[in-house]
């Protein structure tokens, strides 16, 4: 089984503000620490669930972002920007399902530190419809038959989720109180949380998707 994990950082568990995910924060460090656990987690629970091969991609800002060094070395990591296909840049035909970690709410929603993929943009609508990081990319991987599994961020995308993608599982790792704060998990208990979803997905090509 191959998975593809995507990671931002705006959704991951302890990151709420401009100074943590902004290259030359002074929380900026840290916040790469938060992101690198939160993608080790998924790692493993694609691992423990079955996956045979799992490609990272590092999906925040300049999308070099993720402390290579400290890296599960089971997973491979595409980084680096720009890039074709952004965020998905490297999801393919061959992969079983899709991972979103970190994500965030759209340009204009509640979200903690909400956009839609540039802070420039006060809105994104495919056919009409404003939509989310996670429906354009899941749109994408749709293209190529491949399902979203997981995904994880605060309440607010969750939600979103939980509507776009059927049989998904959303892991709330933080409650939005406004743009820039939040009511967060522990970020070990929110790995947890992480590496166990994705390790009970379950993708059956030809019979649609299960969360077990």
């Amino acid at each position: 089984m191959r998975v593809f994990i995507s990671v931002d950082m705006e959704g991951v568990a302890g990151v709420a503000t401009f100074d943590q995910v902004i290259r030359g924060g002074t929380g900026y460090p840290r916040a790469q620490e938060l992101m690198t656990a939160e993608a080790n987690a998924a790692i493993r629970g694609a691992f423990a669930g079955g996956a045979t091969d799992v490609l990272v991609n590092d999906s925040h800002g300049t999308m070099d972002n993720l402390l290579h060094d400290r890296l599960d070395p089971r997973a491979r990591l595409v980084f680096g920007a720009p890039r074709p296909s952004c965020m998905v840049q490297g999801i393919t035909r061959d992969d079983d399902v899709a991972v979103f970690v970190g994500y965030h709410a759209a340009a204009g929603a509640d979200g903690v530190l909400a956009h839609t993929f540039s802070s420039n943009f006060t809105e994104l609508r495919v056919n009409g419809a404003a939509m989310t990081e996670a429906e354009v990319n899941a749109l994408y991987a749709a293209s190529l038959g491949v399902p979203v599994g997981v995904v994880t961020g605060d309440d607010e995308i969750c939600a979103v989720a939980r509507k776009a993608f059927p049989g998904v599982s959303a892991v709330e790792v933080k409650t939005a109180h406004g743009f820039s704060a939040t009511d967060s998990l522990q970020p070990a208990v929110s790995c947890e949380l992480i590496e166990r979803s994705v390790a009970l997905m379950n993708s059956l090509r030809g019979d649609g998707w299960k969360v077990a």
